[in-house]
């Protein structure tokens, strides 16, 4: 489900079933980072597209959440976090990111963090740019189905 008027209808309806958020950490820079700081956003986009994609009616994207990458934004993100988990929709956080920066903070974060360096796709054909993402996201399954396993299990 993602962050659309219908698809938020279905999760007041169903909201039961989906208990897990992804949110993509974009880093945003008009210096030196710029075509960096793009194609990260653009790379993680798209591995949460296909993520939702797959786990539709069990995973709610988040918006991006968009930050600065020259300032801090360790203290927003928490917030944002602890306002998620307070909402009491959400048993599961995933936080997926190409930003090493958030390696940083891995253990202070609420959440699972997912950190997949971004490749440059602005080359590739899109049929061979899908399959690569599709290939990536396989072992991310793996562990959102780890974590859901974990909570049956507790």
């Amino acid at each position: 489900m993602k962050w659309k008027t219908k698809d938020a209808d279905v999760f007041l309806k169903s909201g039961e079933y989906v208990d897990s958020l992804l949110i993509p950490l974009t880093p945003v820079s008009f210096t030196q980072d710029f075509k960096s700081s793009v194609t990260m956003a653009e790379y993680t986009e798209l591995l949460c597209g296909e993520m939702e994609r797959q786990l539709h009616g069990r995973l709610f994207l988040a918006p991006n959440f968009t930050y600065v990458k020259s300032e801090p934004a360790i203290e927003r993100l928490t917030s944002f976090i602890e306002h998620v988990t307070n909402s009491g929709h959400f048993k599961h956080i995933f936080l997926m990111t190409s930003d090493v920066y958030w390696k940083e903070f891995e253990q202070r974060l609420s959440g699972q963090l997912f950190w997949v360096p971004a490749l440059p796709l602005d080359n590739m054909d899109e049929n061979y740019k899908l399959e690569v993402v599709k290939e990536q996201v396989k072992p991310l399954f793996q562990l959102i189905f780890n974590d859901w396993q974990r909570s049956i299990n507790s």
